[in-house]
């Protein structure tokens, strides 16, 4: 039998993840205590983040300005960012930069100068990159930073549940991988750092490892959730594998293609083309696969195309090195011959946790920064380079924030009341059936790529909602005296009921939504409605019903506009 067990000193900062947004926040909040931990899953270098390949935004050429880029990232949101939270992004990209260069991290130049690329939705060559792909090249610089502060890393721990009371955090329920352990960990402020949810579909470029855990848990704890309808496809992942094939290579001069060998973006976004945001090229794509303009594989399917075979070959080697490499080792054809098939895939969640400017939560001592929360500067849609920068400014923000916190640790644990949403642990953590949970997981996966993606209906989000209903029932009924017995499959046991809780909350703001706006389509509610729905939606777990209400968007500089490219 696993004994859960306390250890009874109190942390004053507890980190839930270790990609860019963890690391970036342990390094701020050990300025002002010596008493920091990260709690990772995985360990740190098998962090998502490290898989980041755009590149990072900034405002780096002289051309360009913070009221750009400002202006650029609200419109690509399609008018649904908090604009308070998008000026501190704006307003603090450079500087994170500068700090990520203070420690390491090499940016590509020319005559000293940053080179950049013009991604989708920008007015300006904005996004920076390293010759190492980006997202490697920050987690290495910042890990290396981290090891030299001696900021301790738990690593292979899963953490299982918050620790709440009255509205407070007081620290976390954690299982570690390797020995079946459960322990609680205590601690003056928690930070959820977990990152994405894209698992849940099974076409995405997410991790098999990005679950939507810290979503859940702050869920189950009581947190509200903000704009969970929104979810991003990326639109050139590899027709069957799902693998990125990076937004560069669209700024670089590759040209998306359907059957006739049309360039059709011109339909879509006569100014923009290719370099038109991401929810608008996905939708495009999938219309032209619609109307019958798509190629197909009699493997995997519809596709359109992506084509380098116009660009020089110095271009290639300039920009597009890694996706040329790539091509040749994954499918053995060189992409200056033979274009590429692809298909969007789900890439991001523009929802999560709600946080303020200063990364807190509705929970008192709990704060969240990343993909896992939502401070709402992506809105309905994020723009390439967004996501990495997101991650430092606002990871920086949520680990200062203990300098706000007395660390008094006189704290009388015998009368606080805390309450596991996870029901029969003890039973859950003997045993669980491997083969019973993929079938599970399969399913939520087919639900969510086929009635929750790019294009949604009333009818179809119904369906889900019941279907996934179902579903839950199963999970949690299940037979924990079954054969297998593994501290594997505990852990996808709890990954597993994190995605459905996820899911749950993704169909059920996107049945509430009732118009087109960015990422989320609906067929039955094709147009943008400002008068009706420029309103954020908020969720919230309440005595196991989901309670819904809606908050304004922050409108302090910029009044919203036609979206066009």
């Amino acid at each position: 039998m696993i004994v859960i067990y306390c250890l009874n000193k109190f942390n004053d900062v507890l980190i839930i993840g270790s990609g860019i947004a963890g690391l970036r926040a342990s390094l701020e909040a050990s300025k002002y205590s010596n008493d920091v931990k990260i709690i990772s899953k995985l360990p740190v270098m098998r962090s998502h983040s490290v898989s980041a390949s755009g590149g990072i935004n900034s405002v780096s050429i002289p051309s360009d300005s913070i009221k750009s880029y400002l202006e650029d990232t609200i419109k690509g949101s399609d008018y649904l960012a908090d604009q308070d939270a998008v000026s501190t992004l704006v307003n603090h990209a450079n500087t994170e930069i500068e700090y990520l260069e203070n420690i390491g991290v090499n940016f590509d130049k020319s005559d000293k100068e940053f080179s950049t690329n013009k991604l989708g939705g920008a007015q300006f060559s904005r996004a920076l990159n390293s010759s190492t792909q980006i997202g490697l090249s920050i987690m290495q610089g910042l890990y290396d930073e981290v090891k030299n502060n001696n900021i301790p890393i738990l690593e292979n721990w899963h953490v299982l549940d918050l620790l709440v009371d009255d509205n407070r955090c007081y620290g976390l329920i954690a299982l570690n991988k390797d020995t079946g352990e459960v322990q609680k960990f205590f601690s003056h402020m928690v930070i959820i750092a977990t990152g994405p949810a894209g698992h849940i579909y099974s076409n995405t470029t997410n991790s098999t490892n990005c679950t939507g855990d810290g979503v859940a848990i702050a869920y189950r704890a009581g947190a509200l959730l903000k704009d969970m309808e929104f979810v991003q496809f990326h639109p050139t992942s590899l027709l069957g594998s799902n693998i990125l094939i990076t937004e560069r290579s669209r700024s670089a001069g590759a040209y998306l293609l359907n059957k006739k060998g049309e360039r059709f973006m011109s339909k879509y976004a006569p100014d923009s083309l290719e370099l038109a945001p991401r929810d608008i090229v996905s939708r495009s794509i999938i219309s032209e696969i619609d109307d019958n303009r798509g190629l197909n594989d009699p493997d995997y399917g519809d596709y359109v195309e992506l084509s380098f075979t116009h660009l020089s070959d110095s271009i290639i080697d300039e920009k597009l090195s890694d996706v040329r490499d790539l091509a040749f080792s994954l499918l053995n054809i060189d992409i200056k011959q033979i274009p590429l098939k692809i298909i969007p895939a789900q890439h991001y969640m523009m929802g999560g946790i709600k946080i303020n400017v200063n990364c807190e939560t509705s929970i008192s001592h709990l704060y969240a920064a990343g993909e896992c929360s939502c401070p709402s500067v992506h809105g309905a849609n994020r723009l390439g380079g967004n996501s990495l920068i997101e991650c430092l400014v606002f990871g920086k923000i949520a680990g200062s924030q203990i300098k706000n916190h007395s660390k008094t640790h006189d704290i009388d644990m015998n009368s606080l009341n805390f309450h596991s949403n996870i029901s029969d642990l003890e039973n859950i953590l003997n045993t669980v059936d491997p083969e019973y949970i993929g079938i599970i997981c399969s399913k939520l996966q087919s639900l969510m790529t086929s009635n929750v993606g790019i294009f949604r209906t009333k009818k179809l989000l119904k369906q889900s909602l019941d279907d996934l209903s179902d579903l839950k029932n199963q999970a949690l009924s299940y037979d924990f005296n079954s054969k297998n017995n593994s501290t594997s499959s505990n852990h996808s046991y709890f990954e597993l009921l994190n995605m459905i809780d996820v899911s749950e909350t993704i169909i059920f703001s996107s049945m509430l939504r009732e118009e087109s706006r960015g990422s989320h389509y609906r067929l039955d509610f094709p147009f943008r409605n400002d008068k009706d729905w420029l309103n954020h939606i908020l969720i919230q777990l309440s005595n196991s019903n989901i309670r819904s209400s809606f908050e304004p968007v922050i409108i302090n500089n910029i009044i919203p506009d036609s979206r066009s490219y």
